[in-house]
């Protein structure tokens, strides 16, 4: 397999024995290529290299910045990678949080290292890869009957469609495609619902117009 051809994986994760063990799955797969490893989001996030990351393999309980900011900044310096969340963290308010910040798998740390490989190349493919009891949760979270703030009232329906897409945790060529928008256009009316509600990311304008 050409070097082109191979997925591109960061890694960001505090703990050195975890992020060479990471290291190890990634560098042992001939489909994945290392992007580089890192021990903060800050260290990711300052990182300059010539290609984006593909995938981002990302624990939450980092020292500075946690992991759910670093995944929301992530996805703003590179919108097309696919952050999967791999963290001891297994409660709802985590769990929620990172999926609104942008990422679209989450595993937990107990995932052996083939599990974390085929992920990786799952996302890659356009999947969302989780385990069972996680998947479960995301949905029972996503269909529950959410009581909707006052400040719904300020969006247009259509912005008020993208709103619902973004609290399934569709990315923004998915929700273009779902409501048969460009991307383009679906960009334009999350900055303006975004400017409505005076939030700057999706959990914000979620937590905002569904408050938990």
């Amino acid at each position: 397999m050409n070097t082109g051809d191979r997925i591109r994986v960061a890694v960001v994760e505090d703990d050195e024995v975890l992020r060479e063990a990471m290291e190890e799955v990634v560098g042992s797969d001939p489909a994945l290529e290392l992007w580089g490893a890192y021990a903060s989001g800050e260290a990711i996030t300052k990182a300059v290299q010539d290609q984006a990351p593909q995938v981002i393999i990302m624990d939450l309980n980092l020292p500075g910045m946690n992991g759910i900011d670093c995944t929301r900044q992530a996805k703003v310096r590179w919108p097309e990678a696919q952050v999967l969340v791999c963290t001891v963290q297994d409660d709802d308010d985590s769990l929620f949080n990172a999926l609104c910040a942008g990422a679209t798998g989450y595993l937990l740390k107990d995932a052996t290292p083939a599990r974390v490989a085929e992920a990786v190349k799952i996302m890659a493919a356009g999947g969302s890869p989780m385990n069972a009891a996680i998947a479960r949760r995301v949905l029972a979270s996503f269909s529950a009957p959410r009581q909707a703030a006052p400040a719904i009232g300020k969006l247009s329906d259509r912005e008020r469609q993208i709103l619902e897409q973004l609290a399934r945790g569709l990315r923004y060529k998915e929700i273009a495609d779902t409501l048969h928008l460009s991307i383009d256009t679906v960009r334009t009316h999350i900055r303006n619902l975004y400017d409505k509600l005076q939030v700057s990311s999706r959990t914000d304008a979620l937590n905002k117009v569904y408050p938990r």
